[in-house]
């Protein structure tokens, strides 16, 4: 059995350690996800791509991503790495923090998965099913969704607390 003061060392040595990984660690993986999200976001905004709709999910999929690294990656950062939490003292923040990084981190799969059932719509063998998949309709189906997602975590605005 170890000695109680093996043990506070121990457990001292990994808080240190967890603190200088997000320090140090989660700075790179937010660069490398920007980096990320803002080629594709290049790549599918190019003329030819943005004809179809399945890049028009790809946009959104990617800008979601973007906003969800430095809403959630960002703010975890700041706390666990170097002490900083607004959070904490504004309910305010607190709440919006929460919300963002709730929506994001829904929207993503979500974006996903249209880009998936615009591929079933094309490779479909009936005609009206290849006929829904349009830019109008790859618009309509982000906005409604988002709107959705938005309003369907619109409690945390309302319900959360600081404790």
């Amino acid at each position: 059995m170890s000695s109680p003061s093996s043990a506070s060392d121990t457990i001292a040595a990994m808080k240190a350690a967890q603190k200088y990984l997000y320090q140090f660690a989660c700075p790179v993986l937010m660069l490398f996800g920007t980096i990320g999200c803002v080629l594709n976001i290049i790549v599918f905004t190019q003329k030819a791509l943005r004809q179809y709709p399945c890049s028009i999910y790809f946009i959104a999929y990617n800008v979601a991503n973007f906003l969800y690294i430095y809403s959630s990656l960002l703010a975890l950062t700041l706390s666990a790495g170097y002490s900083i939490d607004a959070g904490i003292y504004n309910l305010i923040v607190c709440r919006l923090r929460l919300y963002t990084v709730c929506v994001f981190n829904v929207l993503s799969p979500f974006y996903l998965i249209l880009t998936s059932v615009d591929r079933i719509f094309v490779i479909s063998s009936n005609a009206l099913t290849r006929q829904r998949s349009t830019c109008r309709f790859a618009y309509l189906c982000i906005i409604i969704g988002t709107l959705f997602w938005a309003l369907s975590h619109s409690h945390i605005l309302i319900a959360s607390n600081i404790r």
